[in-house]
């Protein structure tokens, strides 16, 4: 093995011992003053999302590291908050902060490290296409359906729903006007 793969599995290597002792921390520590198992269970997936990230922007050679370490860092933030406030129903929407979320911050990442404007780029396209799908939806599936019972309030009744219906009316702008572009391009390129 080459030194910089011995030094990714070093590091994955600390991370296992890590949660070993935290689960280990949790068994031994007194239940009834704070239930580890109950809210800290997610950084059982943080933590090895986080050394994935770690590997990837610190050793020459395993970039590769970056996209799964985002996608992993991510689930495990979602599902932190998920249980903190007992909100299971966001996974309707939340998905879409993984993939193309996640993803997308993974390949910007990777993107960085390779010095890859066209990676960046990508990356940043699926990020922002994400993030996007997850306000959209959020706003559909909060301020609409009500999937996860909170009361927004009447500013929140008109403002997600506005968020949508301004959200719809900018992509139909924009491709009105690629569309208006390509046919002056073929028209132009007829002549």
């Amino acid at each position: 093995m080459r030194r910089e793969q011995l030094d990714a599995w070093a590091w994955i290597g600390i991370a296992l011992v890590a949660l070993g002792l935290l689960a280990l921390a949790a068994e031994f520590l007194p239940s009834s003053t704070f239930d580890l198992g109950h809210y800290l269970w997610p950084l059982f997936v943080i933590l090895p999302g986080v050394a994935f990230l770690v590997v990837g922007l610190t050793i020459e050679g395993v970039s590769g590291f970056l996209i799964p370490g985002a996608i992993i860092t991510v689930t495990g933030l979602v599902l932190a908050l998920q249980n903190t406030f007992d909100a299971w129903a966001t996974w309707a929407y939340a998905w879409a902060l993984i993939a193309p979320g996640a993803v997308g911050a993974g390949i910007m990442l990777q993107g960085r490290v390779r010095r890859s404007p066209a990676l960046r780029a990508i990356g940043g396209r699926l990020l922002w296409s994400g993030l996007g799908v997850f306000v959209v939806l959020g706003a559909f599936f909060e301020g609409v359906l009500h999937i996860s019972g909170f009361d927004l309030g009447p500013v929140g009744k008109v403002l997600l729903p506005g968020v949508l219906i301004l959200a719809g009316v900018v992509l139909l702008v924009r491709r009105a006007v690629a569309s208006a572009r390509r046919v002056g391009v073929d028209i132009a390129a007829s002549r």
